[in-house]
Protein backbone atom coordinates (compact mmCIF):
# COMPACT_ATOMS: atom_id res chain seq x y z
CA UNK A 1 0.00 0.00 0.00
CA UNK A 2 2.82 2.44 0.96
CA UNK A 3 3.88 1.85 -2.73
CA UNK A 4 0.39 2.49 -4.23
CA UNK A 5 0.46 5.84 -2.21
CA UNK A 6 3.90 6.74 -3.60
CA UNK A 7 2.93 5.95 -7.44
CA UNK A 8 -0.64 7.75 -7.06
CA UNK A 9 0.78 11.16 -5.20
CA UNK A 10 3.47 10.64 -8.00
CA UNK A 11 1.17 10.89 -10.85
CA UNK A 12 -0.87 13.72 -9.10
CA UNK A 13 2.39 16.04 -9.46
CA UNK A 14 2.82 15.21 -12.98
CA UNK A 15 -0.90 16.00 -14.21
CA UNK A 16 -0.66 19.21 -11.72
CA UNK A 17 2.49 20.47 -12.87
CA UNK A 18 0.97 19.49 -16.57
CA UNK A 19 -2.56 20.39 -16.81
CA UNK A 20 -3.05 16.88 -18.52
CA UNK A 21 -7.02 15.92 -17.26
CA UNK A 22 -6.83 12.16 -19.83
CA UNK A 23 -7.15 9.18 -18.41
CA UNK A 24 -5.34 7.29 -20.26
CA UNK A 25 -2.15 9.66 -20.54
CA UNK A 26 0.96 8.03 -20.97
CA UNK A 27 2.71 8.76 -17.84
CA UNK A 28 5.63 6.43 -16.60
CA UNK A 29 6.60 6.29 -12.92
CA UNK A 30 8.92 3.11 -11.68
CA UNK A 31 7.92 0.86 -9.82
CA UNK A 32 7.18 -2.79 -8.93
CA UNK A 33 3.11 -2.41 -9.47
CA UNK A 34 1.26 -4.08 -12.24
CA UNK A 35 0.18 -2.39 -15.47
CA UNK A 36 -3.05 -2.39 -14.45
CA UNK A 37 -2.86 -1.41 -10.86
CA UNK A 38 -1.08 1.15 -12.26
CA UNK A 39 -4.10 2.53 -15.04
CA UNK A 40 -6.32 1.92 -11.88
CA UNK A 41 -4.00 4.70 -9.82
CA UNK A 42 -3.51 7.05 -12.62
CA UNK A 43 -7.55 7.54 -13.17
CA UNK A 44 -7.67 7.49 -9.65
CA UNK A 45 -5.03 10.66 -9.64
CA UNK A 46 -7.42 12.13 -12.54
CA UNK A 47 -10.17 12.23 -10.48
CA UNK A 48 -8.54 14.05 -7.64
CA UNK A 49 -6.73 16.61 -9.66
CA UNK A 50 -10.18 17.21 -11.39
CA UNK A 51 -12.38 17.59 -8.09
CA UNK A 52 -9.38 20.20 -6.88
CA UNK A 53 -9.58 22.32 -10.10
CA UNK A 54 -13.62 22.44 -9.91
CA UNK A 55 -13.71 23.51 -6.42
CA UNK A 56 -11.00 26.54 -7.57
CA UNK A 57 -8.39 25.08 -5.36
CA UNK A 58 -4.41 26.43 -5.98
CA UNK A 59 -2.63 24.22 -3.90
CA UNK A 60 -1.54 21.05 -5.15
CA UNK A 61 -3.65 18.21 -3.07
CA UNK A 62 -1.59 15.36 -1.49
CA UNK A 63 -3.28 12.14 -0.53
CA UNK A 64 -1.90 10.96 2.73
CA UNK A 65 -3.93 8.30 2.94
CA UNK A 66 -4.13 5.50 0.40
CA UNK A 67 -7.34 3.70 -0.96
CA UNK A 68 -7.12 1.59 -3.88
CA UNK A 69 -10.44 1.56 -6.22
CA UNK A 70 -10.66 -2.16 -7.39
CA UNK A 71 -12.52 -3.48 -10.37
CA UNK A 72 -13.35 -7.29 -11.67
CA UNK A 73 -9.82 -7.45 -12.91
CA UNK A 74 -8.62 -7.46 -9.17
CA UNK A 75 -11.30 -9.31 -7.42
CA UNK A 76 -12.85 -12.55 -7.31
CA UNK A 77 -15.69 -13.38 -5.40
CA UNK A 78 -16.03 -17.51 -4.22
CA UNK A 79 -18.94 -18.14 -1.86
CA UNK A 80 -19.47 -21.27 0.46
CA UNK A 81 -16.30 -22.88 0.01
CA UNK A 82 -15.84 -23.92 3.42
CA UNK A 83 -16.82 -22.67 6.87
CA UNK A 84 -15.98 -19.06 5.92
CA UNK A 85 -18.77 -17.47 3.71
CA UNK A 86 -16.71 -15.63 1.45
CA UNK A 87 -13.08 -15.65 0.13
CA UNK A 88 -12.02 -12.22 -1.55
CA UNK A 89 -9.03 -12.86 -3.84
CA UNK A 90 -6.92 -10.04 -4.60
CA UNK A 91 -4.60 -10.26 -7.93
CA UNK A 92 -2.85 -8.52 -10.47
CA UNK A 93 -1.30 -6.25 -7.93
CA UNK A 94 2.01 -6.67 -9.35
CA UNK A 95 5.65 -8.49 -8.44
CA UNK A 96 3.22 -11.67 -8.79
CA UNK A 97 1.31 -10.99 -5.20
CA UNK A 98 -2.03 -12.27 -4.60
CA UNK A 99 -4.38 -12.01 -1.22
CA UNK A 100 -7.10 -14.28 -0.05
CA UNK A 101 -9.23 -12.27 2.48
CA UNK A 102 -11.82 -15.02 4.85
CA UNK A 103 -15.11 -12.83 5.34
CA UNK A 104 -18.82 -13.74 6.61
CA UNK A 105 -21.94 -12.74 5.96
CA UNK A 106 -23.84 -10.46 7.76
CA UNK A 107 -27.28 -9.34 8.81
CA UNK A 108 -27.26 -6.05 6.27
CA UNK A 109 -25.78 -8.62 3.35
CA UNK A 110 -28.85 -11.05 3.99
CA UNK A 111 -31.14 -8.25 4.23
CA UNK A 112 -29.73 -6.64 0.74
CA UNK A 113 -29.40 -9.77 -1.04
CA UNK A 114 -33.62 -11.09 0.12
CA UNK A 115 -34.25 -7.64 -1.59
CA UNK A 116 -32.94 -8.87 -4.86
CA UNK A 117 -29.44 -7.05 -4.59
CA UNK A 118 -26.17 -8.86 -5.92
CA UNK A 119 -22.71 -8.25 -5.09
CA UNK A 120 -21.00 -6.38 -7.82
CA UNK A 121 -17.71 -7.22 -9.04
CA UNK A 122 -15.67 -4.36 -7.48
CA UNK A 123 -14.60 -2.97 -4.22
CA UNK A 124 -12.50 -0.01 -2.28
CA UNK A 125 -9.41 -1.05 -0.18
CA UNK A 126 -8.39 1.30 2.22
CA UNK A 127 -6.66 1.72 5.65
CA UNK A 128 -7.36 3.33 9.01
CA UNK A 129 -6.38 3.01 12.54
CA UNK A 130 -8.68 0.06 12.89
CA UNK A 131 -6.78 -1.79 10.07
CA UNK A 132 -7.60 -2.65 6.81
CA UNK A 133 -10.77 -2.88 5.61
CA UNK A 134 -12.22 -3.95 1.86
CA UNK A 135 -15.39 -2.39 0.57
CA UNK A 136 -17.65 -4.20 -1.59
CA UNK A 137 -20.60 -2.81 -3.71
CA UNK A 138 -24.16 -4.20 -4.12
CA UNK A 139 -25.87 -3.65 -7.43
CA UNK A 140 -29.64 -4.57 -8.55
CA UNK A 141 -31.65 -3.82 -12.15
CA UNK A 142 -33.40 -0.59 -11.46
CA UNK A 143 -37.20 -0.94 -11.13
CA UNK A 144 -39.80 0.48 -13.64
CA UNK A 145 -40.73 4.18 -12.89
CA UNK A 146 -43.62 4.44 -10.83
CA UNK A 147 -46.64 5.74 -13.24
CA UNK A 148 -49.71 6.60 -10.74
CA UNK A 149 -48.98 8.66 -7.90
CA UNK A 150 -49.06 12.42 -6.37
CA UNK A 151 -45.90 14.43 -6.51
CA UNK A 152 -44.98 16.14 -3.81
CA UNK A 153 -42.41 19.01 -3.05
CA UNK A 154 -39.71 18.58 0.03
CA UNK A 155 -37.93 21.67 1.73
CA UNK A 156 -34.64 21.06 3.67
CA UNK A 157 -34.16 22.73 6.52
CA UNK A 158 -31.77 23.41 9.61
CA UNK A 159 -34.43 23.62 12.79
CA UNK A 160 -36.36 21.05 10.77
CA UNK A 161 -35.12 18.37 8.45
CA UNK A 162 -37.65 17.55 5.66
CA UNK A 163 -40.81 19.70 5.08
CA UNK A 164 -43.32 18.10 2.63
CA UNK A 165 -45.90 20.51 0.43
CA UNK A 166 -48.69 18.77 2.44
CA UNK A 167 -47.92 19.93 5.54
CA UNK A 168 -46.37 17.21 7.10
CA UNK A 169 -42.83 17.59 9.22
CA UNK A 170 -40.26 14.58 9.21
CA UNK A 171 -37.62 14.90 11.52
CA UNK A 172 -35.88 13.36 14.59
CA UNK A 173 -34.43 16.36 16.17
CA UNK A 174 -31.55 17.02 13.88
CA UNK A 175 -31.09 20.62 15.46
CA UNK A 176 -30.38 19.20 18.57
CA UNK A 177 -27.77 16.74 17.71
CA UNK A 178 -26.43 19.71 16.02
CA UNK A 179 -25.87 21.42 18.95
CA UNK A 180 -24.19 18.52 20.38
CA UNK A 181 -21.95 18.34 17.62
CA UNK A 182 -21.08 21.94 17.98
CA UNK A 183 -19.74 21.41 21.62
CA UNK A 184 -17.67 18.04 21.29
CA UNK A 185 -13.85 18.48 20.78
CA UNK A 186 -13.25 18.16 16.72
CA UNK A 187 -12.09 15.04 16.07
CA UNK A 188 -12.71 13.50 19.44
CA UNK A 189 -14.26 10.33 20.05
CA UNK A 190 -17.36 11.99 21.17
CA UNK A 191 -17.45 14.29 18.25
CA UNK A 192 -17.27 11.26 15.77
CA UNK A 193 -20.04 9.44 17.58
CA UNK A 194 -22.42 12.88 17.61
CA UNK A 195 -21.33 12.59 14.00
CA UNK A 196 -22.65 9.26 13.67
CA UNK A 197 -25.37 9.85 15.17
CA UNK A 198 -26.69 13.24 12.57
CA UNK A 199 -26.12 10.61 9.87
CA UNK A 200 -28.72 7.90 11.70
CA UNK A 201 -30.96 10.44 12.23
CA UNK A 202 -30.81 11.87 8.60
CA UNK A 203 -31.97 8.42 7.56
CA UNK A 204 -34.16 7.78 10.29
CA UNK A 205 -35.80 11.23 9.03
CA UNK A 206 -36.43 10.07 5.46
CA UNK A 207 -37.45 6.66 6.59
CA UNK A 208 -40.37 8.47 8.14
CA UNK A 209 -41.94 9.22 5.11
CA UNK A 210 -44.66 6.71 3.42
CA UNK A 211 -43.12 6.72 -0.32
CA UNK A 212 -46.03 4.22 -1.47
CA UNK A 213 -48.35 6.62 -3.67
CA UNK A 214 -45.83 9.11 -4.60
CA UNK A 215 -44.75 9.19 -7.91
CA UNK A 216 -42.22 12.04 -8.13
CA UNK A 217 -40.10 13.97 -5.05
CA UNK A 218 -39.26 17.31 -6.08
CA UNK A 219 -36.38 19.41 -4.01
CA UNK A 220 -34.58 22.27 -4.08
CA UNK A 221 -31.03 22.14 -5.60
CA UNK A 222 -29.15 23.57 -2.78
CA UNK A 223 -25.89 24.91 -3.44
CA UNK A 224 -23.11 26.29 -1.15
CA UNK A 225 -25.91 27.60 1.32
CA UNK A 226 -23.62 27.84 3.59
CA UNK A 227 -21.03 29.78 2.07
CA UNK A 228 -20.64 33.75 2.94
CA UNK A 229 -22.57 33.13 6.37
CA UNK A 230 -19.45 34.16 8.43
CA UNK A 231 -20.06 37.94 9.97
CA UNK A 232 -23.91 37.39 8.77
CA UNK A 233 -24.47 35.06 12.53
CA UNK A 234 -23.12 34.28 16.15
CA UNK A 235 -20.19 32.46 16.18
CA UNK A 236 -22.23 29.97 18.09
CA UNK A 237 -24.43 29.56 15.29
CA UNK A 238 -22.12 29.09 12.46
CA UNK A 239 -20.23 26.45 14.52
CA UNK A 240 -23.83 24.93 14.62
CA UNK A 241 -24.93 25.94 10.87
CA UNK A 242 -21.74 24.02 9.75
CA UNK A 243 -22.96 20.90 10.82
CA UNK A 244 -26.25 20.69 9.02
CA UNK A 245 -25.73 18.10 6.02
CA UNK A 246 -28.30 19.19 3.75
CA UNK A 247 -26.36 17.60 0.94
CA UNK A 248 -26.58 14.22 2.90
CA UNK A 249 -30.15 14.71 3.18
CA UNK A 250 -30.80 15.28 -0.74
CA UNK A 251 -28.34 12.33 -1.31
CA UNK A 252 -30.57 9.58 1.10
CA UNK A 253 -33.50 10.74 -0.47
CA UNK A 254 -32.26 10.35 -4.31
CA UNK A 255 -31.27 7.11 -3.19
CA UNK A 256 -34.58 5.89 -1.85
CA UNK A 257 -36.32 7.44 -5.25
CA UNK A 258 -33.85 5.87 -7.27
CA UNK A 259 -34.38 1.89 -5.82
CA UNK A 260 -38.40 2.36 -5.58
CA UNK A 261 -38.41 3.79 -9.19
CA UNK A 262 -39.55 7.07 -7.87
CA UNK A 263 -39.10 10.10 -9.75
CA UNK A 264 -36.53 12.83 -7.77
CA UNK A 265 -35.99 16.33 -10.01
CA UNK A 266 -33.84 19.16 -8.59
CA UNK A 267 -34.86 22.49 -9.17
CA UNK A 268 -33.69 26.24 -9.26
CA UNK A 269 -34.51 27.64 -5.19
CA UNK A 270 -34.66 30.81 -6.65
CA UNK A 271 -37.88 32.49 -6.23
CA UNK A 272 -39.61 29.01 -5.35
CA UNK A 273 -40.92 30.98 -2.00
CA UNK A 274 -42.60 33.71 -4.33
CA UNK A 275 -43.80 31.44 -7.42
CA UNK A 276 -47.55 30.70 -7.43
CA UNK A 277 -47.76 26.82 -8.14
CA UNK A 278 -50.71 27.30 -10.59
CA UNK A 279 -50.23 30.12 -13.02
CA UNK A 280 -45.94 31.14 -12.23
CA UNK A 281 -47.10 34.57 -11.46
CA UNK A 282 -44.02 36.36 -8.93
CA UNK A 283 -44.84 37.95 -6.11
CA UNK A 284 -42.33 39.47 -4.25
CA UNK A 285 -43.49 40.47 -0.93
CA UNK A 286 -44.88 36.68 -0.69
CA UNK A 287 -41.06 36.09 0.49
CA UNK A 288 -40.58 39.04 3.08
CA UNK A 289 -43.76 37.39 4.60
CA UNK A 290 -42.23 34.23 4.74
CA UNK A 291 -45.73 32.92 3.26
CA UNK A 292 -46.80 31.49 -0.68
CA UNK A 293 -48.87 34.00 -2.34
CA UNK A 294 -51.13 31.71 -5.00
CA UNK A 295 -52.26 33.89 -8.02
CA UNK A 296 -54.45 33.46 -10.28
CA UNK A 297 -55.28 36.43 -12.76
CA UNK A 298 -58.11 34.62 -14.98
CA UNK A 299 -60.39 34.12 -11.86
CA UNK A 300 -59.17 37.63 -10.14
CA UNK A 301 -58.34 35.99 -6.96
CA UNK A 302 -55.47 35.66 -4.42
CA UNK A 303 -55.13 32.72 -2.34
CA UNK A 304 -52.76 32.72 0.81
CA UNK A 305 -51.03 29.49 1.80
CA UNK A 306 -48.82 29.39 4.54
CA UNK A 307 -45.82 27.37 4.38
CA UNK A 308 -44.53 25.59 6.95
CA UNK A 309 -41.48 26.98 8.33
CA UNK A 310 -37.91 24.86 7.66
CA UNK A 311 -34.86 27.21 8.85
Amino acid sequence: MDEALRVLNAYVDVLWATKVTNKFASIKIETWLSARLQQCLLKQAVETVKSQRKKFHKTKPEIKKATLNLDARFITFSEDVNSFDFWIKLSSLGDKIVVNLPSSKHKHLLGYRADGWGLRKSGRLRKISAGWFLDVYMEKESPAAVSAGVEIGLDTGYKKLLACSDGQVYDTGLQLTYEKIARKKQGSKAFKRALTERDQKINQSVNLIDFSKIKTVVVEDLKSVKTGSKGKFRKEFNNKLSRWSYNQCLAKLQSVCEVRGIGFKKVDPSYTSQTCSLCGHVDRASAREKRTVAHRAECLWMRIITRPSTF
